[in-house]
């Protein structure tokens, strides 16, 4: 008879550890003794494949082989190699008897007798208990290994090296420093350059830099992983997953319903395992925060129309953020731009009234925006009058003379204060008197800390609104002369620089202006003295240029007559924006929603 032999192993370790050569060794022998003829062709391994799955390579020749009649009888050391659970055992079976092709196990001989068939239904449901036993056991062990210090991961960042357990040593990750100074590099170009991922890629690609497996080429995939994973601050997580199946797999096949994909778990799951950090926490919440920014500015999100304050705008009444939209051209009249709330549709956001602006023009609100930012870029000592005039500043002597008269009254309370002790302690007054005291001086000296507290933090941020001011002034010299013939992204760029958002109220506009200050480079301690705190406005060159650093000075302007807009609701829905201090008129055209 012409015969065929299946070995399987679920894992590698078993393939190195030689048990599946045992398997097809056991199986020849047998093939020997009862005279079957035996190609090598008909020799069939599956290594490292799981007996959960149907989708084995070696399993699926030998069903196209007994499909095709090419043999006669099928030999296996146990039910449990064929398949891991019943159902499978059963299907293939059937299968193979179907087309007349006999089925042996060695260690366990299996008949048409019922009792043959009971026999192997108790052993199919054995083997899947047991395949449930392990994988639970495997999966508390890793737990434990984690909980221990142990690094788990098969995939070492980018940036580490894996050393493996050593005696009472786990495995843990050490410093690649060739990959790690590559590492605090691209940190440094997202935060200094505000460089997007594929910016990012595209220099890594034109570079010297080659990723972990020798390929030139960088995936924008690979390099958002490094900016956005917190191994990087040092702390490595396991148990950070949970595989489920995916509810829109990509392909149909037979893994389509499998648990390939990943979700994170709640934080409080997360196991904690330190390792050597590359860059600070401060610095990897900044990467996250500009890459978030990056995306919800992205031009891919509008494909047709320019909009050059989106994601600034937030309606003043509800809170909501405004969105573009375009009525195109109809009845002889050309297409229009809005800035359409989303409290117009009460339904959507839930709401009991809608807004009372359903859109707003987006040429008028555009222009007084950008008329303001130009007029603020060419003088900027408005803002910094306007942050004086917001401190309530005096002159430097009379704030002086405040801060030493605090001084004074707090050391003058301490003085109290032990004086009161000593007179407890003479026995001049009882303890009661003592406590009652004490009490009111401590009240007092809170009040004045307080006092005193607060007029530091007035100076702070006079000295930050200074040290804005002449980065301000350098930037606005930079740019001035290209304000005026600035495209769409480079103004979008500039306003992502000192705007922070525009609140519509409804006849003015409240910019809230945000001043990045210098601060600190990723991984290379404090900024050289000599950078501008400005990013690059693609004039001068990037020197130490920052993206919203945290330490900034936000001021809020109302914008109001000759620079603001008027807003006006009419009952078609149809906004009119004009500079106030002009005759307001009806905006024809862009009629419904």
């Amino acid at each position: 008879m012409r015969a065929a032999i299946y070995a399987r192993v679920s894992t590698e370790r078993q393939e190195r550890q030689q048990t599946i050569g045992s398997q097809v060794s056991a199986l020849r022998d047998w093939a020997d003794n009862q005279g079957h003829a035996l190609a090598e062709a008909h020799v069939f391994r599956d290594e490292g494949y799981s007996g959960s799955r149907l989708d084995r390579p070696a399993l699926d020749a030998l069903r196209d082989a007994v499909r095709d009649a090419a043999i006669d009888v099928v030999a296996v050391v146990s039910p449990d190699r064929l398949a891991r659970k019943y159902a499978y055992q059963v299907l293939l079976m059937e299968e193979f008897r179907r087309a007349g092709c006999q089925v042996v196990f060695l260690h366990h001989p299996i008949s048409d007798n019922p009792n043959d068939q009971l026999l192997l239904q108790i052993q199919g449901a054995i083997a899947e208990y047991e395949r449930a036993v392990l994988a639970e056991r495997f999966r508390r062990g890793k737990l434990q290994k984690a909980r221990d210090g142990n690094i788990l991961s098969s995939k070492v960042p980018y940036g580490y090296r894996y050393e493996a357990r050593c005696g009472v040593m786990p495995a843990h990750l050490v410093v690649d420093e060739a990959e790690a100074s590559m590492v605090r590099e691209l940190y440094a170009w997202v935060l200094e350059e505000g460089l997007t991922v594929r910016q990012c890629t595209k220099r890594l690609n034109a570079g010297p830099w080659v990723t972990r497996s020798g390929r030139r080429q960088w995936a924008p995939s690979v390099v958002y992983h490094i900016l956005t994973d917190p191994v990087y601050t040092g702390t490595a997580y396991a148990n950070r997953f949970d595989y489920v199946v995916p509810s829109r797999p990509r392909s149909r096949s037979r893994r389509s319903a499998e648990r390939s994909s990943r979700r994170l778990r709640p934080p409080e799951q997360w196991i904690a395992i330190p390792v050597p950090p590359l860059v600070d926490q401060q610095t990897w919440d900044r990467v996250r925060a500009a890459l978030a920014r990056n995306g919800a500015m992205a031009f891919r999100r509008n494909k047709k129309h320019d909009y050059l304050l989106r994601c600034l705008l937030k309606c003043g009444r509800f809170g909501l953020v405004p969105h573009g939209c375009y009525f195109p051209a109809q009845c002889g009249r050309s297409g229009k731009r809005y800035y359409r709330c989303a409290g117009a549709d009460p339904l959507t956001t839930g709401r009991e009234t809608k807004c009372p602006r359903a859109q707003i023009p987006a040429d008028g609100l555009e222009q007084a925006v950008w008329t303001h930012i130009v007029n603020l870029l060419q003088d900027p000592a408005q803002i910094l009058a306007q942050f004086e005039r917001l401190s309530c500043q005096t002159d430097t002597a009379s704030r002086d003379a405040a801060s030493a008269q605090l001084r004074a009254r707090i050391e003058r309370l301490d003085r109290a204060d032990r004086r009161l002790l000593e007179a407890y302690q003479a026995e001049v007054i009882s303890l009661e008197e003592l406590s009652g005291q004490r009490r009111a001086l401590a009240e007092q000296r809170h009040l004045a800390e307080q006092h005193y507290e607060h007029q530091r933090h007035v100076e702070e941020r006079r000295l930050k609104a200074r040290e804005a001011f002449a980065d301000l002034t350098a930037f606005s010299e930079r740019i001035s002369a290209r304000l005026e013939t600035a495209s769409i992204a480079e103004r979008q760029a500039i306003l992502r620089l000192v705007v922070e958002r525009i609140i519509v109220h409804d006849d003015t506009l409240e910019i809230q202006h945000v001043i990045p200050l210098r601060g600190t480079t990723p991984g290379n301690g404090p900024r050289p003295s000599g950078s501008v705190g400005l990013r690059s406005d693609g004039v001068g060159p990037t020197r130490g240029l920052g993206d919203r650093p945290r330490l900034s000075v936000r001021l809020v302007e109302r914008v109001i007559a000759g620079i603001g807009v008027g807003l006006q609701y009419r009952d078609g829905g149809v906004v009119a924006v004009q500079p106030l201090g002009r005759q307001r008129g009806r905006h024809q055209g862009g009629e419904g929603r």
